[in-house]
């Protein structure tokens, strides 16, 4: 895996581990929480710029309701009755 597909986690962790020694020796628990709520929010920020893909939010349920109401009856003009058969 290339540095540029790696995550900001994945990034993190190696920076870790080439600067710090990660996991044999660790940083002040206050650097470390610091160090993981921006990796937290550059992941946030990756995700924001990635385009939704379908992605619909609509809070109307009128218009909802209105389009299966349509889908409903559209199905319901094929249907063929055959009076002609004989019971």
């Amino acid at each position: 895996m290339t540095d540029s597909a790696a995550t900001p986690m994945q990034q993190t962790l190696r920076w870790l581990a080439a600067n710090t020694g990660f996991p044999a020796a660790r940083l002040p628990a206050r650097a470390e929480i610091l160090l993981l709520i921006s990796t937290a929010a550059e992941e946030e920020q990756v995700a924001l710029q990635r385009s939704p893909r379908f992605l619909i939010e609509r809070n109307d349920k009128a218009s909802d309701a209105s389009l299966r109401a349509y889908a409903m009856n559209r199905s319901l003009a094929h249907y063929v009755c055959n009076n002609g058969q004989k019971t």
